[in-house]
């Protein structure tokens, strides 16, 4: 089959990785990329090697155009994923795919109605080490699922937040810890632990100067009847790597950072990566709870391998976007119940 042309929406920092991901897949090539800033257009055009449209429109009009990977301030996801849609071109948008759950559901809306696939990049489900996590409890190694935990214990500093006007606003960056961060966490809990029933959380503002919440804490009901807690926060210095904690009755995994670090799944051992001995473990490198860049290409590389042959065999995508969905629900779920003080069910 013929390549499919991709386009990068945005030249921030996450267009780096989708280029990357572009360049390692057979079935992909990068042909044009699209920044508003005018002054950016040539700088941008020789970075990526390909045409920088300064309009949206112009790169949504180009034939050559099949695909379109949305990197752009979390506030803009939906409208160019609608507008993308429109055009007839396929989306891989970064996380979270739109600010609001109405904006989430016109941009599914809009992919099923022009017939064009939309996949969500929560990349770490693209891992064989966390699929096969998936694996296990889907074959009821771990039992019936009992408690779910996450701890993000990251560190942004306020020039981090300073190097962009979106950032820790309401209004494009939609919040802080949870929403920018701790979504991708958030996504592989559900997805091992399954849905939420009822959340209760905790936001607030410790340590930098922006509209957002850097630190939360919230407890979780899941529909199976499990337990779940998350705490998170950008203000934890140096960074420290995030861990994820889930348990059945018959057995539970512990993962760090990248790595599994320690599971107990008696009698489906094949099924889970065997983790290092605690006394030979080197420390965790902390990865993305030091820096946003604390992460290689391998999980959008695979995304995008995923989409292409999503597209040339017409299934879903790995993280579609009623996957990305979800994670967004829980994290909207979390600020509403913070903000009221009371249990809410995710929308």
């Amino acid at each position: 089959m013929a390549k499919l042309g991709f386009a990068i929406v945005g030249a921030g920092m996450v267009a780096r990785y989708h280029a990357e991901a572009i360049s390692s897949t057979a079935g992909a090539r990068l042909v044009a990329v699209h920044r508003a800033d005018p002054a950016r257009v040539d700088e941008t055009a020789a970075q990526f090697g390909v045409p920088c449209e300064q309009s949206y429109a112009a790169l949504l009009a180009r034939p050559d155009v099949d695909v379109v990977c949305v990197g752009t301030p979390s506030g803009l996801h939906a409208a160019q994923t609608i507008a993308a849609a429109r055009a007839g071109k396929h989306v891989l948008v970064e996380k979270p795919m739109a600010l609001t759950l109405a904006d989430a559901d016109a941009a599914i809306a809009a992919c099923k109605e022009a017939g064009v696939q939309l996949a969500v990049a929560l990349q770490r489900r693209s891992d064989p080490r966390f699929r096969a996590v998936r694996t296990a409890i889907e074959t009821g190694a771990l039992g019936n699922m009992i408690l779910g935990t996450v701890s993000i214990p990251y560190i942004r500093p306020q020039s981090y937040y300073d190097s962009a006007a979106w950032r820790g606003t309401w209004e494009q960056d939609g919040g802080g810890a949870l929403m920018n961060q701790g979504i991708h966490l958030l996504d592989l809990l559900l997805w091992y632990m399954g849905d939420v029933a009822e959340v209760q959380a905790w936001t607030t503002t410790l340590a930098h100067s922006i509209e957002v919440e850097d630190t939360a804490g919230a407890t979780l009901r899941f529909a199976n009847g499990a337990l779940g807690s998350v705490a998170a926060t950008t203000a934890a210095a140096p960074g420290f790597p995030h861990r994820i904690e889930i348990y059945g009755a018959q057995g539970g995994v512990q993962i760090e950072g990248e790595a599994i670090i320690r599971s107990s799944v008696a009698g489906h051992e094949a099924l889970l990566p065997e983790p290092l001995p605690a006394g030979s473990r080197e420390p965790t490198p902390a990865g993305a709870g030091a820096s946003p860049t604390g992460i290689g290409a391998e999980g959008h590389i695979r995304l995008v391998a995923d989409l292409v042959e999503a597209i040339n065999h017409n299934r879903p995508p790995m993280v579609s976007g009623a996957e990305g969905r979800r994670a967004l629900a829980l994290v909207l779920a979390m600020y509403e119940a913070a903000r009221t003080g009371r249990a809410v069910v995710p929308g």
